[in-house]
């Protein structure tokens, strides 16, 4: 599955990184923008040439919504709408089910579809991406329940990726984690 496929090469990606650059300077953060640049880089590398993708997609005409970012793959024709959140807590979860309503929603799927040249697009999910530092217990509990804590149903497709080979002795390194839901859009 392409999907799982590029959330496999994202981790790698990040492994080729940590292994030789830690990007948070004394802290535990990293900006959401990595993790939305890092899965469509592993994307494009494996749609190839019939790769579109965007970042802050416009949504709507009137507000300013827009979802981090968007890929088209133009010889499956098929969307994929992301969004990217850091869990740093328990309140951060509802920000996440609103973002998985938005990329439901028929109206903004629409507009992001409005403007392709000569193809129609017949198969559409929304991906949700997140990074989490188990920390504390609600932080532990966040990624013990992925991705039955953002919403009680099943998904097309979700997982869960570590650190602890990155080849460097620090602690940090057990407690990151990059996570991914997937649901398929049926409109």
């Amino acid at each position: 599955m392409i999907i799982k496929d590029a959330f496999i090469e994202m981790q790698s990606r990040y492994l080729k990184i940590l292994n030789n650059y830690y990007p948070a300077h004394e802290s535990t953060g990293f900006t959401e923008r990595n993790l939305t640049n890092n899965f469509v880089a592993s994307m494009e590398k494996i749609i190839g040439n019939n790769c579109i993708s965007w970042f802050e997609a416009p949504i709507t005409d009137k507000e300013s919504l827009h979802v981090d970012a968007i890929i088209f793959d133009l010889s499956s024709k098929t969307l994929f709408i992301i969004e990217a959140k850091r869990l740093k807590s328990v309140s951060n979860l509802g920000s996440v089910r609103d973002d998985i309503v938005r990329m439901h929603t028929k109206n903004y799927i629409s507009k992001l579809e409005d403007e392709l040249i000569d193809i129609q697009i017949n198969k559409r999910f929304a991906i949700v991406l997140a990074d989490v530092w188990t920390e504390n217990d609600a932080t532990k509990n966040i990624y013990k329940n992925w991705p039955k804590c953002i919403a009680g149903e099943d998904f097309y497709y979700s997982d869960k990726l570590g650190f602890e080979s990155v080849n460097r002795e620090n602690e940090w390194k057990r407690k990151y984690n990059i996570l991914i839901a997937v649901d398929e859009i049926k409109i």
